[in-house]
């Protein structure tokens, strides 16, 4: 019922009575799902088409999904899969779900390598902005400076700064120079608040209710 297209692949020739389906559902209907979830991810790459699935905040992540990455990360039948996931780490401690099917997934003996992500460093916000802008990074670096002390250097504020700069036309592209201009007197008088904070506001306003909704 929850997948109608795999059911075919699915019946077993069993027939289940409806008003006993949620009953008898439960685990077995869990496990089946996973199964077949395995079936397809391992029927899609190849040596010449790696696949790469990448999963967000799995600190809120409930069992179910935990237990889908499991079987992914430690089917024999499943290869040339990359698998990443992002999670907040001062949300995840040791009597955490997510990290008890870590350490499953670790004494299984598959390798699992933790990239810690913080800010970035002033030379790296000043080289994201002089490839973006298509300048040598010498031209940009008064723009970068500017950006990171606005944004601490988070990349997702650094790029959402930079789009919202864009809109007020503070950067703008210039047909007769033929480059990207920046007005830096007018980018230094901008506030955090309006710079970072309501932007992301007003971004998360344009999005669908229900998503709105999700995210509350």
């Amino acid at each position: 019922d929850s997948i109608p297209s795999l059911r075919t692949f699915m019946d077993d020739g069993t027939e289940v009575d409806r008003s006993e389906g949620r009953k008898i559902a439960g685990n077995s209907l869990d496990q089946r799902l996973k199964y077949m979830f395995c079936k397809l991810i391992s029927a899609i790459p190849c040596r010449s088409q790696p696949l790469v699935l990448v999963l967000d905040d799995l600190q809120w992540a409930d069992e179910m999904t935990l237990g889908v990455i499991r079987m992914l990360m430690t089917d024999p039948e499943i290869h040339y899969f990359l698998f990443l996931g992002c999670y907040r780490e001062n949300e995840v401690n040791e009597s955490h779900i997510l990290s008890t099917n870590l350490n499953v997934i670790r004494e299984q003996g598959i390798n699992i390598m933790t990239i810690k992500v913080g800010a970035i460093e002033k030379e790296s916000t000043n080289a994201l902005i002089s490839d973006v802008m298509c300048l040598p990074p010498n031209l940009c670096r008064p723009l970068s400076n500017v950006v990171h002390r606005k944004t601490g250097g988070i990349i997702m504020f650094v790029l959402r700064l930079l789009a919202s700069l864009n809109d007020e036309e503070l950067i703008w592209y210039s047909i007769k120079s033929r480059r990207w201009m920046f007005n830096l007197q007018k980018i230094e008088l901008k506030e955090m608040s309006e710079d970072v904070v309501k932007h992301m506001t007003e971004h998360m306003g344009r999005l669908p209710r229900k998503m709105q909704l999700g995210l509350k």
